[in-house]
């Protein structure tokens, strides 16, 4: 993640371009009601940088490059909210069983129904998010490949534009020290929503996102295979 995976392209459109497209993409769906308008994260410090990075990449705070959503459970005593349930509804355990998958894929996950998901705390999330585990352990990420809804034990992340779920996969697991250095609680660890918001990732150009990405797959490949 510190830009030495690949070679700098000096004709790639810097990050600080495609945060600019992200600004005005996040204004475009708050304008029309996609998403609500959120706080304003603070300024990242010299000191939470952890490494120097490539002048085309760019520091960035993760709930500035998507929507942050934490999830919710239906009351499980309730079987109106369960019944002929068709919408998916993770938890950190249920991820636990493809930890080890980019990809979320688990027949064991609950469903929830409509009912079940208007009477609680859930939220539907669009494909292609992702979720992380945010206690009971830390740091569990996967790509959702369908709309999905979570317990509490997990927070989502669905990008605004032009970003390599992939590339923030890596990144994300690449922070899960941090996010447990920054997490809360007594009885287990919990980072909050505004905290996972806070937490910082590099960000290169998009086509080398798209770069890295392939080249952690192979070596991750090779290492499986050694």
């Amino acid at each position: 993640m510190r830009g030495k995976l690949v070679e700098q392209d000096p004709h790639d459109e810097p990050a600080s371009v495609l945060l600019e497209k992200i600004k005005a993409e996040k204004r475009k769906m708050i304008k029309e009601k996609k998403i609500k308008k959120s706080k304003p994260l603070p300024p990242i410090t010299d000191d939470e940088k952890p490494f120097d990075i490539p002048d085309s990449w760019e520091w960035v705070r993760l709930g500035d490059i998507g929507a942050i959503t934490s999830g919710g459970t239906p009351k499980t005593s309730e079987k109106s909210y369960w019944i002929n349930g068709t919408i998916p509804w993770i938890t950190p355990a249920v991820m636990a069983k493809c930890k080890d998958q980019m990809i979320f894929n688990s027949e064991s996950v609950k469903r929830i129904n409509n009912l079940g998901l208007e009477k609680s705390s859930a939220h539907l999330i669009p494909k292609n998010s992702l979720v992380v585990s945010s206690r009971a352990p830390i740091g569990y990420v996967n790509i959702v490949p369908f709309e999905y809804t979570t317990n509490q034990g997990c927070k989502s992340v669905s990008l605004y534009k032009d970003i390599s779920e992939e590339f923030i996969y890596f990144a994300l697991k690449n922070s899960v020290s941090d996010m447990n250095n920054r997490a809360s609680g007594t009885t287990f660890k919990e980072i909050s929503g505004t905290k996972f918001s806070q937490t910082i990732i590099p960000l290169p150009p998009l086509k080398e996102q798209t770069k890295i990405s392939q080249k952690i797959r192979v070596l991750a490949t090779i290492i499986h295979n050694f």
